[in-house]
């Protein structure tokens, strides 16, 4: 009995007494240092944290709040008011893009009613100076130059500015070749501007109806002959409009922007 005993102590034993060979080997230590782990992506808001993501985070965190722990109310009511902050920055932000829309388009409309107000100006500016020019048909008109008129009976106007001259005046008359073809003295010449009618003046030969150009010249106490300022003088015949302005037929022949005229005469 105490054999048998012997032998199942043995054979336990030996279910626990091993050698070294019998062992697994060992696991070899790591060579270098450790790979870092790979970077983990987070996901951004590129606008930041708006109202939603707010509201979504205090909800998350008081639904996953320890129950036995729960949230402090001092830390509840300060993201309350965090988040009452936001609202009302959001809602100025919005406001402040809204009255930014609105400038820009109350700015757009009065540049758009200035075109306008300046298109009728233009227009209205045209359309009085268009009567203004239709008023002055057959009448006589005077600008810069040095053309004059006769008629068939010897009548003509000429408009000088003697300036501080004074004395004797003479009176030249050119054809359209050039060519003197007349003169005429006039007797005292005030200083100043004056109008001469031609048909008053005796031209030697007289003078043939027609277009001429002519020089007025004044001399002081037998002195040498000055040259005196003249003016185009013929009365208006007609009118037209060019790029919407009106111009005016002076003659029959020269076409005189209304805003060259220096006088309108009757």
């Amino acid at each position: 009995m105490i054999s048998a005993a012997r032998s199942s102590y043995n054979s336990y034993s030996s279910m626990f007494n091993t050698t070294a060979a019998d062992q697994p080997p060992a696991a070899e230590p790591p060579v270098g240092p450790a790979e870092p782990s790979a970077p983990r992506d987070l996901p951004t808001n590129p606008n930041g944290m708006g109202r939603d993501e707010f509201l979504k985070m205090l909800v998350a965190q008081l639904k996953n709040q320890d129950p036995l722990n729960p949230m402090d109310g001092k830390d509840m009511a300060a993201q309350l008011a965090q988040f009452s902050t936001v609202e009302q920055l959001l809602k100025m932000n919005e406001s402040l893009d809204a009255q930014k829309s609105a400038t820009a388009e109350m700015k757009d409309a009065i540049v758009s009613l200035e075109e306008t107000q300046n298109e009728r100006a233009d227009e209205l500016a045209q359309l009085i100076e268009g009567q203004m020019a239709m008023a002055t048909v057959g009448k006589t008109g005077v600008t810069p130059g040095n053309n004059a008129w006769v008629d068939k009976e010897g009548n003509g106007t000429l408009v000088v500015d003697a300036g501080s001259l004074s004395g004797t005046g003479r009176i030249t008359m050119i054809n359209s070749k050039g060519e003197a073809v007349g003169q005429a003295i006039v007797g005292a010449v005030k200083p100043g501007q004056a109008s001469f009618n031609v048909g008053d003046y005796e031209f030697d030969p007289p003078l043939e109806p027609g277009q001429y150009t002519y020089k007025f010249d004044v001399a002081k106490d037998g002195g040498l002959y000055q040259s005196a300022t003249t003016y185009t003088a013929g009365r208006i015949t007609g009118m037209k409009y060019e790029n919407g302005n009106p111009i005016l037929i002076i003659g029959d022949s020269l076409s005189v922007p209304m805003s060259q005229l220096t006088q309108i005469r009757a």
